[in-house]
């Protein structure tokens, strides 16, 4: 006998043994199952994934009583998270995406994806797990996707999906659009810059913006300005002088600044909400690359940092600025990843109406047909599912499942469409011209981003249509897809006996990404809520 035990010499032995016995899988007895948490196929386990063995201790003991205990594992695609994480990869070897056309990009992710599950599947054996390997899902296995298919397919049909050209936070470094809880505040201290704005004073701490101002607004109840309501005034400009109109909102502060503020729909939102209010033109002075257009003049093509410093200068030259307040503390929206300012920015986007889709999933957990451990997160769920606006489910990234969206070119000249010729260069410009040069099938083979608006005709499906189609470039959030996993992890005739599933243990933080998308989803495709206990780590 050895005098010192070594459990690495003998657990995977050990382990090997209960897999070639049949020891992971399910016996005969009553059901009792938990689909795992998948996790993110872009990484190694880390401390956090300790919480599985709760999962495994249930699993153990419900095994030990006779029940018929199934735990199912999986892997998680991740969509922005894993591009983000396989980016950094790049950024170590000197490339970004932008050394790669689409295909090779995604085919590349999917590569680093693979090595990255075979180690996590490996790191999850060694720590002894009972769950049945055999029934490992990936989240872009083709009965994933048509799962994914056939819910997008069925809201769409009841009008339960939408195209609109909404506001929404662009990270113009990663090149996607975030949802509201993808989006973190700082609290910063910037320059609030007090401008001259024709007859009036304005604050503001982003002065390269005026290029798409709209409007000056005042609080309709403020005596000041009432005798300028409606009407329109003269003011000076980087660009020359220009005329701009006056309205009334309550929107608008009069204790902020001097009452005053200027309107940029397409640049923030409340100004994009008053802007529709009051039907105000939307100007866009800052492209999805995070510079500014064509419509600032000698301006164009500045970052916005180094715009904000060179517009404020400019102004102050001109003697347009008034006082600069250097200790302006304000909060600001940063990516959730890359830590960098986020731009609000109008762009195509695809939502989910939530406004039928909440009341089942509020009764449900009003009724206790999920059960929340601590008790304290019913509240907090609840909290969030009566405050949830509609969910923006596409991301202009390209790892992940695209939507199943297919453009006819004929009936929509306006698609504007990038792709790489044959020649390796980039080019971008609307369907209708580039058809002029290039032939079709060169368009698709290179194709790396389309933006339709929201009037585009489209047809949904999980093929290509017969005829010259382009397939939508955005994919889904991958909330959308991971909001699936109880639809897809269980086999037909199972259903009946093991759902809903008995138990989801889980990280606290992702109780509005993730827990409230599942009920959601499955109330809708199943009518039945996923599971009866949810149990959340802090």
């Amino acid at each position: 006998m050895e005098k010192k035990f070594t459990p690495s010499q003998v657990e995977e032995k050990i382990y090997s043994f209960w897999e070639k016995k049949g020891l992971l899988r399910s016996k005969q007895g009553k059901p009792y199952t938990i689909l795992m948490p998948p996790p993110n196929a872009n990484a190694s386990l880390h401390a956090g994934h300790g919480m599985y063995t709760v999962d495994d201790v249930l699993i153990r003991y419900k095994r030990l009583r006779g029940y018929a205990s199934l735990w199912i594992p999986g892997m998680d695609h991740a969509g922005f998270e894993t591009q983000f994480v396989y980016e950094k990869h790049l950024a170590k070897q000197g490339k970004s995406r932008m050394d790669f056309d689409r295909k090779t990009f995604y085919n590349n992710v999917y590569r680093f994806v693979q090595e990255n599950s075979g180690l996590i599947y490996k790191q999850f054996k060694k720590l002894g797990f009972l769950a049945d390997w055999n029934r490992s899902i990936f989240t872009l296995d083709s009965h994933v996707l048509q799962q994914v298919f056939e819910t997008f397919k069925k809201m769409e049909g009841e009008g339960k999906v939408y195209k609109d050209e909404y506001i929404v936070n662009y990270c113009t470094f990663d090149g996607t659009s975030l949802s509201e809880l993808e989006t973190e505040h700082v609290e910063r201290t910037d320059l609030l810059y007090y401008m001259k704005y024709g007859p009036f004073v304005l604050a503001t701490v982003r002065p390269e913006t005026k290029f798409g101002d709209t409007a000056l607004a005042v609080h309709p109840k403020d005596k000041r300005y009432k005798k300028w309501i409606g009407k329109e005034v003269e003011a000076e400009g980087l660009l020359g002088k220009f005329k701009i109109k006056v309205i009334a909102d309550e929107m608008v502060d009069p204790r902020f600044g001097t009452g005053v503020v200027k309107i940029t729909p397409a640049h923030d939102f409340n100004d994009f909400e008053t802007g529709r209010r009051h039907g105000l033109q939307i100007k866009q002075v800052i492209g999805l690359d995070g510079r500014l257009n064509k419509l600032t003049g000698s301006y164009a093509g500045l970052k916005v940092k180094k715009a904000r410093q060179k517009v404020a200068e400019d102004l102050e030259k001109k003697g347009l600025i008034i006082k600069i307040d250097k200790n302006y503390s304000h909060s600001v929206a940063v990516c959730y990843k890359c830590k960098r300012d986020l731009e609000p920015m109008i762009i195509p986007n695809w939502f989910i109406k939530v406004l039928d889709l909440k009341p089942p999933v509020i009764t449900a957990i009003k009724k206790d047909r999920v059960k929340f451990f601590p008790k304290r997160f019913k509240r907090q769920i609840l909290n969030w599912m009566e405050v949830m606006h509609d969910w923006p489910i596409s991301r202009q990234i390209a790892w992940g499942i695209r939507i199943p969206v297919w453009y006819d070119v004929e009936i929509n000249p306006n698609l504007f469409v990038t792709f790489l010729n044959k020649s390796g260069a980039s080019v971008s410009s609307k369907i209708a011209d580039l058809l002029k040069k290039y032939n079709f099938s060169e368009i698709e083979e290179g194709l790396q981003k389309l933006i339709a608006d929201k009037k585009a005709k489209y047809v949904v499906s999980i093929n290509k249509p017969k005829g010259n189609y382009l397939q939508e470039t955005d994919t889904f959030d991958t909330w959308f897809s991971s909001g699936q996993w109880p639809l897809v992890t269980l086999k037909k005739d199972e259903y009946k006996a093991r759902f809903p599933t008995d138990f989801m243990g889980t990280l606290q933080d992702i109780l509005p990404f993730w827990i409230s998308r599942m009920i959601m989803l499955a109330l809708y495709m199943r009518d039945e809520v996923p599971f009866k206990n949810v149990y959340l780590w802090p």
